[in-house]
């Protein structure tokens, strides 16, 4: 799970889109450009959207020819993106639609399709020919207009889906995306975790200079069981993006230590630090009042905190949104949750940033020299792992 799991296939779009193109970018910094010729497309208009985080910016893309669109990007999306895909018409309130394009590998047996796009060169290229068109009705979609909260409704989804060709050079953003679209995703039950950490690093050592390999072992840190199996990942990857945003989280991730800030307190409203007692290991768990799993977590995390609470504090961080409060504050007494609750709901954004929280429940141990490592109490041999250390 890439983000926070509410059931929903969630969509991200906007009713008013903030198009951009052409001279206005140029003018206004150093630009990237993406050339996309999609063969026998049953289309004439096409955006590149860019929902990284929760960053929705539409570029208009310039037909240039029969087939042919070129899209000019500024570097300060380029540089820290890491979702973008083609559009070809954002939310219609009339026929209830979205139309999406999908890309599918000819080399693949699964036809896996692609929804991503990536630009890595100052001239990008992607080649594909039209194979067919299909509807998805009723998908949930979270539609999102200035200055208003998202708002959650069904509507139709069409995809057009685009065979990749040969045209496009094996080292390609998208060949690579397609030949590794589940890169540190961890996803296959039938392999063992060690044979898919090893099939990753082959793929690494197979695109060292590729863009897309380090954003995607950036934004799924959490899935690997050790500081270690990230570092052989990336120890595989080139110089090319290792001065970047996304470098620099991982060698956070892998070296940082844990940054002691300040939130509002879920009863007092008033600023504590995360830790109070540096001389304990201390737990913080990010939670939410919506979040199922995080409920059901409780009581392990109850037994947690009786066994283990001369050597261990454990803390909530809730990133319920300020009309969730109260809610919140409702599961707390209602569970009669003993330790601390504090809110992120001024800066969450920041504050998923900072502690690497690609999903919740998301469980941090510290310890007394603050030394930062992803927990996951519901797995039963990490759970050991946390006794044995605090135990011996």
């Amino acid at each position: 799970m890439k983000a926070m799991q509410r059931n929903l296939i969630i969509i991200g779009c906007i009713l008013s889109a903030f198009f951009v193109s052409g001279p206005s970018l140029l003018a206004q910094t150093i630009s990237y450009r993406l050339f996309v010729k999609l063969e026998e497309a049953p289309f004439e208009d096409l955006s590149l959207l860019d929902y990284t985080e929760d960053r929705k910016i539409a570029i208009e893309g310039q037909r240039m020819e029969t087939y042919m669109w070129k899209f000019t990007i500024p570097d300060s999306i380029v540089l820290n993106s890491q979702s973008m895909s083609l559009r070809v018409k954002g939310y219609d309130s009339v026929s209830n639609t979205i139309s999406l394009v999908r890309f599918i590998s000819e080399d693949s047996d699964s036809e896996q399709p692609i929804g991503n796009v990536g630009v890595e060169d100052e001239d990008t290229y992607i080649y594909a020919k039209f194979k067919e068109k299909s509807v998805n009705p009723d998908q949930y979609i979270s539609l999102k207009t200035k200055n208003k909260e998202d708002s959650l409704i069904t509507a139709d989804i069409i995809r057009y889906d685009f065979s990749i060709t040969a045209e496009n050079n094996i080292e390609s953003d998208i060949r690579v995306r397609s030949a590794a679209h589940s890169f540190s995703m961890f996803d296959d039950e039938d392999k063992p975790y060690e044979e898919q950490l090893a099939a990753y690093k082959h793929i690494a050592k197979q695109h060292p200079d590729s863009r897309y390999l380090i954003t995607q072992l950036a934004s799924s840190l959490t899935n690997y069981k050790s500081k270690k199996d990230i570092q052989s990942i990336y120890d595989n990857l080139s110089d090319k993006y290792k001065d970047g945003f996304w470098a620099t989280q991982i060698k956070r991730f892998v070296d940082g230590k844990f940054e002691n800030e300040s939130l509002p307190s879920l009863y007092t409203k008033k600023q504590e630090k995360i830790i109070q007692d540096s001389t304990k290991y201390n737990l913080i768990v990010f939670t939410a009042s919506w979040c199922i799993p995080c409920l059901e977590e409780i009581p392990l995390l109850k037994k947690i905190y009786n066994d283990l609470g001369h050597r261990l504090n454990i803390t909530y961080i809730t990133i319920d949104r300020q009309e969730e409060i109260a809610n919140f504050r409702k599961v707390v007494e209602e569970h009669d949750i003993p330790w601390p609750s504090l809110l992120a709901f001024e800066s969450v954004k920041e504050v998923r940033q900072k502690f690497f929280v690609e999903r919740i429940p998301h469980c941090v141990l510290i310890s007394p020299d603050f030394d930062m490592n992803v927990l996951d109490v519901r797995d039963e041999l990490e759970r050991q792992q946390l006794y044995d250390q605090l135990t011996l």
